[in-house]
């Protein structure tokens, strides 16, 4: 019995390395660790196709809405101008409650 509703093929919340493999399952109603195994298995007779293919996947499937994957979050901050590593803060950080003090000197 088909559903009027349109599903779309997204990276999985279920994931390993990234969610690839499990949203094939979640779209094909499988499941993933099944996949997974045949994923493993198609991996030696292809000599490393199989690879290839899911670091393409990896980087053209999008992630499910409200749930951005590594390479969103790094496009989403080049396009804020920012670098992935660094925070929306300042920068700078003030110390509180702090007292200064000279170091003793040694008479000799």
């Amino acid at each position: 019995m088909k559903s009027n509703t349109k599903r779309k093929l997204t990276k999985s919340n279920n994931r390993v390395f990234a969610g690839v493999l499990g949203g094939i399952a979640e779209y094909l109603n499988w499941n993933a660790n099944v996949l997974r195994v045949l994923f493993l298995v198609l991996m030696i007779p292809s000599h490393g196709l199989a690879v290839l293919i899911y670091l393409l996947l990896m980087t053209i499937m999008p992630s499910k809405p409200g749930n951005a994957g590594f390479f969103e979050q790094v496009r989403n901050a080049s396009q804020d101008g920012e670098s992935p590593r660094r925070s929306r803060s300042s920068g700078r950080k003030e110390i509180h409650n702090v007292r200064e003090e000279d170091e003793p000197r040694h008479h000799e």
